[in-house]
């Protein structure tokens, strides 16, 4: 089955697409020396098996498309401020958010602009690890449980 990838994207790649394999800092949820291009494309291998034609539909009417699963608003937030959609028409819009390559394209510039950008996709980051320079958020649970343990014994962990 034949499905679209950034390498075989309609473009040749540009300065800013190779600035993207910046390595990552260390961290336990960082897969080392992986990408942002191979983060991309484990992203959308998780999130649809790679598919570009896909929907999910949640049971409160919120729905998700294509190989990378962004919800419409999101989707039209980022290619606008990115100056990626020649229109801003609706439909125009919505015939774009199926390019899996145009998706990945986006979801790159979204993590090289701010690595937190990875937020969007918080559940399946949580399977397949942190983009290159992203960094772990501060768990207030984790912290709060450290506290208890070091207030029951009288030690400070």
């Amino acid at each position: 089955m034949w499905s679209p990838s950034v390498e075989g994207a309609d473009r040749a790649p540009s300065s800013a697409d190779r600035a993207a394999t910046v390595e990552a800092e260390p961290s336990a949820t960082v897969v080392s020396g992986r990408t942002l291009r191979q983060w991309v494309n484990a992203l959308a291998v998780a999130e649809s098996g790679n598919r570009s034609w896909i929907v999910h539909e949640e049971e409160g009417g919120g729905r998700y498309y294509g190989c990378l699963q962004f919800c419409e608003k999101t989707f039209r937030y980022y290619a606008k401020k990115f100056h990626l959609v020649q229109t801003t028409e609706p439909d125009e819009v919505m015939n774009e958010i199926y390019d899996c390559a145009f998706q990945k394209r986006l979801a790159m510039r979204m993590i090289r602009e701010n690595p937190d950008n990875w937020k969007h996709w918080r559940k399946t980051v949580e399977r397949i690890g942190l983009p290159p320079g992203a960094k772990a958020p501060v768990d207030a649970s984790v912290i709060e449980q450290r506290s208890r343990a070091a207030n029951s014994d009288g030690n400070i962990r």
